[in-house]
């Protein structure tokens, strides 16, 4: 082989090497770009009112956490429970209803939504139990879910029971 075409391969070996150094580093690049964007955005829909406090853990443990919320947020794409949530007036979710909300899936291409908070509505069930009336009362979001009123040591519940237009009965309760 002749000089010639020895350095004629070397200059086609060096310009192939060059080649797939600079494809390379475009590729590297491109990925170094795309990590620093983030992950994939989604929205979630918050269609209750007075959302105080509000935490969501992701499927990989990764926790999400606002204040005074409403209409919606971006947040990353991925399967989510809520953790704690609790509304103006310290009204806090009780546990099992968190459970009962159920997972949000949030997609970049559709919008989650949640479906808690307010209004609120009242509930009060009254059951005999002998010659015993025992109330159940129960705060409910939109959702359904239950909210436990703020902690107040001093304060009881009271009620009145009617007969007609006469009071017969009244008294005083703890909650819970």
């Amino acid at each position: 082989m002749s000089k010639r075409a020895n350095t004629g391969w070397l200059q086609t070996a060096y310009r192939l090497f060059v080649c797939c150094l600079v494809v390379l580093g475009t590729v590297a690049s491109v990925g170094l770009a795309q990590d620093q964007v983030g992950p994939t955005q989604g929205q979630l829909r918050i269609e209750g009112t007075h959302i105080a406090h509000l935490v969501l853990r992701r499927d990989d443990d990764h926790t999400e956490e606002w204040s005074n919320l409403s209409g919606s947020i971006a947040l990353p794409v991925g399967t989510y429970s809520i953790q704690q949530l609790s509304l103006r007036g310290d009204y806090t979710c009780q546990a099992q209803s968190l459970t009962a909300l159920g997972q949000i899936e949030v997609s970049r291409d559709k919008p989650a939504v949640l479906r808690a908070g307010g209004p609120l509505r009242q509930k009060v069930e009254v059951r005999r139990h002998g010659r015993m009336l025992v109330l159940d009362y129960r705060l409910l979001g939109i959702g359904g879910e239950m909210y436990g009123p703020p902690p107040v040591p001093d304060r009881r519940g009271t009620f009145t029971v009617y007969r007609g237009d006469r009071a017969v009965a009244n008294g005083a309760f703890e909650y819970g």
